[in-house]
């Protein structure tokens, strides 16, 4: 009798601090919202491509996630989600004996918010001004596939970006 005392004392604290599981809980977006637009990042890096990668990478993860229905058309829409890539660093983390860089260090950081637009004037439901997520690479200094590997990074760290941003935004942390 005492351990279902416990046991269900114990899950009344849990579930009054805000655990859940992952990917189930979405309590300060109101249900009626239903249609999302992600418009195209802004790229104000020397990047050229980041702002396509990273927008179709955040779109498949609304897809895949199925909360929302994606609509190409702002007028359409009940959300909007926006975004400004403020830097994409690259750094040497890992060095040969020579001297040479072996593994290197990309972090992407891009500001983003998520807009109510039904009415006149939009309304922030969430914003990160520095949402960053990184991965590293191992580059052969001597092979010529040294851009590949950077291009593999960029799509690695747009996955785990899209990933975290809407699970940050479904949360609500």
């Amino acid at each position: 009798m005492v351990a279902v005392v416990v046991t269900a004392l114990a899950a009344v604290v849990a579930s009054s601090c805000g655990y859940h599981l992952v990917g189930t809980s979405s309590t300060f977006l109101p249900p009626e919202l239903r249609r999302l637009h992600v418009a195209r990042f802004r790229n104000t890096t020397t990047w050229a491509d980041m702002d396509q990668r990273l927008t179709e990478a955040v779109s498949r993860e609304w897809v895949r996630r199925r909360r929302f229905e994606l609509v190409e058309d702002r007028s359409a829409a009940d959300l909007e989600l926006t975004g400004k890539i403020q830097a994409v660093i690259i750094s040497p983390v890992r060095f040969d004996d020579a001297g040479r860089a072996t593994e290197y260090q990309m972090t992407l950081v891009a500001s983003m918010k998520l807009l109510d637009i039904r009415g006149e004037k939009p309304v922030v439901l969430w914003e990160d001004k520095g949402f960053s997520r990184r991965t590293s690479y191992e580059v052969d200094t001597s092979a010529a596939n040294y851009f590949d590997r950077q291009i593999e990074a960029i799509e690695r760290v747009s996955s785990d970006f899209a990933r975290s941003l809407v699970s940050s935004i479904l949360e609500g942390f």
